[in-house]
């Protein structure tokens, strides 16, 4: 299991983690997604199949690209 945080600039409100949290949920071996619109945070726990790669190509896909 991985677990890996990720700044996003673009989140703003609770609404973009949800958006963030539904995507992310799509990919298979994704454990859990929280999110912090203060810190501007996500935190992912994920498992094979599941890539960091996958994870990134996805937040770039619904306009929050996360600063690596």
């Amino acid at each position: 299991m991985t677990n890996k945080t990720y700044f996003i600039p673009n989140i703003h409100c609770m609404h973009c983690v949800m958006h963030i949290k539904n995507r992310l949920n799509e990919i298979e071996g994704v454990e859990s997604v929280e999110g912090n619109p203060q810190t501007r945070e996500i935190e992912v726990e994920f498992s094979s199949p599941a890539t960091e790669e996958a994870i990134l190509q996805a937040l770039a896909e619904i306009n929050y690209p996360a600063e690596v």
